[in-house]
């Protein structure tokens, strides 16, 4: 009775699988979003399944099967799939192969709000030639479901065979609200492509759109379509797309736990005030072995204009930036934010007066602190937001080969903090730090005072320090790396000028709210060499981990990767993407 349940299941797992792959838009055939309503909640696609495969072939995570150090390791994995292949075959007449080559162009997977108000989920799956097996399949699941005393009936839309089967009084929601999905599995074939649902109303809706021509459909949303377009890529397939109404999808699920318990409706009533109602989607599209990078991921977040509340408090205004020459070439990571702190603390006291019901509320608690006798005399809005530029760096080292612990793995991190007036705030820190509880020392270090706080207090392995240079206060969990930093001669090259870098910074603007820089090796060389260290502890059938080649090898397949982002009339978009180590 679980058998034919099983292929059902594994038919959307490949779904899923597939869609974490990355969309282009076939302009010569009809797709998905072209067949589904303008308020979809979530969708993803993948738009043409072969396509993904040729690309993914050609990225560096796809070469590195075919790479001759992992021959035995492949060896021993098709033995294994063989394996269960042939039982897979026994218990289903159906061999891996059929099933697994089912998918032709597009498969994407949708959610929607039902006409009820409950949650409904679509997916579709282009099968081209695969006919013959797919109705097998659909026969065993029906059996399977008949068995199960599920109620099976058949409507007509469109012209087209809707089959349907229900699974008990789906009205009968007993317990705690969870987010209630209609107990159906409903399914039409046309024109070669499945579509599934678990309402069939939903499926009507898409038949009412299947020519593509509908206006009420989420390709002739003003936001998809806008999305879509600045996350293009020219010259280059997408091989995944997707998009999400946030806000909608949240008040749809309020709406639905409003239904058992009234109070979560007054949640739905505080979200203009927050000003979140303004953010109306998110989207992108992803890439793979383009003409000069690895992989491409593109999202872009559409906002409502004028902005306020929450989503004033992230506005980031483009700049330009690159790493300074503190920042080493050996670093993992390094992260660059230009934060706009003044706006973001005026959207702070506006919400807190607006939810206080008087103008004046936060700034009163704040000379209020300041004031207190006891306290550090310190004014958290003149002496500190006002003080602080905005420019946010983070750049993050792990030494290779040393790290294997897993509380290591997130490495030393520097974080500098820009500042407008260093005099000012050196005289802050230095009355903090004079305070009987502070719980470091200050020395002198290269003409700088730097506070360090030992590693016992903290719980760490290291002892941390902060101080403050070149404009900047300097904040690290090891006190060698703010030594480092100090260093008139630091030993080491700059990021700004490594190849690397580079590379991945000659397609940044000019101007960005944020850039990235990502070189993973030595934490995945630290993760590989625990795995191989505790391979005894790992039991995976048929799979030696023995015979897992050097890291070395792989190495050469990882990426470089990083992004930037920058902000748009409609909101902000980010890019990210990678190249490979052997094109450098």
């Amino acid at each position: 009775m679980r058998k034919p349940f099983l292929l059902c299941t594994l038919m959307l797992m490949q779904a899923i699988l597939l869609l974490t792959g990355q969309v282009g838009f076939a302009q010569d055939r009809i797709s998905a979003a072209q067949r589904i309503p303008a308020d979809t909640l979530l969708y993803f696609s993948v738009p043409d399944v072969e396509q993904f495969g040729e690309q993914w072939s050609k990225s560096s995570m796809g070469q590195i099967t075919h790479d001759e150090a992992f021959a035995d390791m492949k060896k021993d994995l098709v033995e294994l799939i063989e394996k269960y292949s042939q039982k897979f075959e026994e218990e289903t007449d159906l061999s891996l192969d059929q099933v697994m080559g089912i998918p032709s162009r597009e498969i994407s997977l949708a959610f929607v709000k039902t006409s009820d108000g409950k949650l409904g989920g679509v997916a579709f799956m282009d099968y081209g030639e695969s006919g013959e097996i797919l109705e097998k399949i659909l026969t065993k699941t029906a059996d399977a479901l008949d068995k199960k005393g599920a109620q099976r009936s058949i409507n007509s839309a469109e012209g087209t065979k809707i089959t349907v089967y229900s699974f008990g009084d789906d009205d009968a929601d007993a317990g705690p609200v969870k987010v209630p999905l209609a107990k159906k599995f409903a399914y039409f074939l046309k024109d070669k492509t499945l579509v599934v649902s678990n309402d069939d109303k939903i499926l009507e809706s898409v038949l009412s759109k299947w020519d593509g021509q509908n206006q009420d459909s989420l390709a002739n949303k003003k936001e998809y379509q806008y999305i879509q377009q600045k996350c293009s890529e020219p010259g280059a397939p997408a091989v995944m797309q997707w998009y999400m109404n946030p806000i909608g999808t949240l008040q749809t699920v309020l709406g639905i736990a409003s239904r058992a318990n009234p109070q979560v409706a007054m949640v739905q009533g505080f979200l203009p005030a927050l000003g979140i109602t303004n953010l109306k989607a998110v989207g992108g599209t992803s890439y793979l072995a383009t003409e000069n990078f690895d992989s491409i991921s593109r999202t872009f977040t559409f906002v409502e204009l004028p902005t306020s509340g929450i989503i004033s408090m992230f506005k980031c205004p483009a700049v330009a930036q690159q790493p300074p020459e503190w920042v080493s070439d050996k670093v993992s990571s390094y992260y660059s934010i230009n934060w706009g702190i003044e706006s973001a603390y005026d959207s702070i006291e506006t919400l807190f007066d607006g939810f206080q019901g008087r103008p004046g509320a936060l700034a009163a608690i704040v000379d209020q602190l300041a004031d207190k006798p006891d306290g550090p005399k310190i004014h958290i809005k003149k002496d500190i937001v006002d003080n602080l530029s905005g420019r946010v760096q983070v750049a993050t080292e792990i030494i290779d080969g040393e790290q294997i612990d897993l509380t290591k793995l997130s490495g030393q991190f520097t974080v500098a903090l820009g500042l407008k007036n260093s005099d000012a705030f050196q005289k802050i820190i230095s009355s903090l730090t004079a305070r009987d509880d502070f719980p470091g020392q200050a020395r002198e270090f290269q003409g700088t005072t730097l506070y360090e706080i030992p590693g016992a207090v903290l719980n760490t392995p290291t002892d941390a320090a902060f101080c403050i240079a070149e404009n900047q206060l300097f904040v690290a969990n090891d006190v060698k790396q703010i030594e480092r930093v100090l260093r008139k001669d630091r030993g080491v090259g700059s990021l700004l000028n490594s190849a690397d870098y580079k590379r991945i910074s000659e397609t940044f603007p000019e101007k960005t709210s944020i850039i990235t820089y990502q070189n993973s090796d030595a934490q995945i060389h630290a993760l590989y060499e625990m795995l191989l260290k505790n391979r005894s502890a790992v039991d995976i059938e048929g799979v030696d981990l023995g015979k897992m080649p050097s890291f070395e090898v792989i190495q050469k397949y990882l990426p470089i990767s990083g992004g930037y982002t920058v902000p748009d009339d409609q909101g902000f978009l980010t890019s990210t993407f990678t190249v490979k180590k052997s094109s450098r």
